[in-house]
Order: structure tokens, then C-alpha cells, then sequence
């Protein structure tokens, strides 16, 4: 399988502007790994270079960071990058995992019908908190982390060569941990316990569970 990974990194709003930094994390990981890394960040996380790069390059790895729903995955200022319908085939034979809302639910089984190997995603809302005066230092945010490094998981089990369910559950157990974390803190943080279960439970894995890089 051809070691590449695509990542998308749209930062045009305090949502993926998290997404972009907490990324960075991935981007070394590959690159301690070998893996090649094709990095659109900002602005070229646009449709038509995600496209180009998906069919030219062939990457067997692909990472989508923004928002989302149903049934597509957006880009920079939120361009529909992938979508039901349209473009769902540019994903063949390939490893995807969508941080994004929703997509999940549509994209990621029309993916595999498609010839996706496998699809993360999520089939409803992703949801994390942020504090706001961590804004200019997203990767210090210890709030947001509580559910961006549980995320992050699915990536990291697989650039070390982890099955996708493997990749899942990983994450799954993650976002576990955290919660007795916050449960058993002192702090006045035990409302996140109802959103970091909403993420464990409608994170979803499909295609071929055994699927690997």
C-alpha cells in the first residue's frame, strides 16, 4: 500500500482554527514514521486541490479535519471538498477518517459502497469544549484535550499500522479514561462527561474492520 497521508487543515474559524493545531500532532507522528505527508492547509483545502491530490496521488491514507454533515465533508470558508452524489468515488481504496459532523451517517457507507476500505467517522455531531483563553495556544488547552487527543487516537493507531476497529476501539477506550478523569476530579468540569460520551458513541467504523497501512 502506497504510505501517503492526505490531511485537510481549513483554520477560518475557532472550531477547525483547534483542528488545524491539534493536527500538527499527526503531521509529526507520519513524518517520524516515513510516511509521506501531502498537508493542505488553510486556504488549500479546497475542492479542487483535495481532488486533484486524491486522484493524482493516490494517497492511502486521508485525514479530513472540518466541518461537515450528512452527506459531505467542507473545507477552507466550509467548500464542500467530498460529497454524496458527486464525489464519494474519489475515495477508493483508500483509509479515511473524517473529524467532522456527521458524516458518518451518509458519506462514509456511500464511501465503502464506492470502494472506501474503510471509513471513521462520526455519525452525528462531533462536540468539544474549549477554553476561551486558550485560544492562541489551542495544543495547552487541557479542556479541549479531553476530547481532541481521544480523537487523535484513531490517526495515531494507524500510522503505527493498526487495523481500523483497532484504531476505534483505541479511541473508544480513550475517550472512557477521560471521563473517569473528569469523574473523578474535583473540578466543576463533570458536565463533559455527557459530551465526551456523545462523541465515544457516535463515532463509527466501517469498510473492512481488519483494514490496516
Amino acid at each position: 500500500m502506497n504510505k501517503t497521508l492526505l490531511i485537510t487543515r481549513p483554520k477560518h474559524d475557532p472550531t477547525v482554527h483547534y483542528l488545524f493545531y491539534w493536527a500538527k500532532k499527526i503531521i509529526e507522528l507520519a513524518r517520524a514514521k516515513s510516511i509521506t505527508v501531502i498537508d493542505l492547509r488553510g486556504k488549500r483545502a479546497n475542492h479542487e486541490e483535495v481532488i486533484s491530490i486524491l486522484q493524482k496521488k493516490q494517497p492511502s491514507l486521508v485525514f479530513f479535519n472540518g466541518h461537515g454533515n450528512d452527506g459531505c465533508i467542507l473545507g477552507y470558508n466550509d467548500e464542500v471538498l467530498v460529497a454524496v452524489g458527486k464525489s464519494e468515488n474519489v475515495l477508493v481504496s483508500k483509509i479515511v477518517y473524517a473529524l467532522s459532523c456527521r458524516s458518518g451517517k451518509e458519506l462514509g457507507p456511500k464511501s465503502i459502497q464506492n470502494g472506501a476500505l474503510g471509513y471513521i467517522g462520526y455519525d452525528d455531531d462531533f462536540i468539544f469544549v474549549r477554553d476561551e483563553n486558550k485560544m492562541s495556544e489551542p495544543l495547552k488547552d487541557k479542556t479541549a484535550g479531553l476530547f481532541l487527543e481521544p480523537s487523535n487516537q484513531v490517526m495515531v493507531c494507524l500510522l503505527k499500522g493498526h487495523p481500523i476497529k483497532y484504531s476505534h476501539e483505541q479511541s473508544k477506550k480513550k475517550f472512557r479514561e477521560n471521563m473517569r478523569q473528569v469523574a473523578n476530579s474535583e473540578s466543576q468540569e463533570s458536565y463533559l462527561i455527557r459530551y465526551l460520551f456523545w462523541d465515544m458513541q457516535h463515532q463509527v467504523c466501517l469498510g473492512d474492520r481488519n483494514v490496516s497501512l
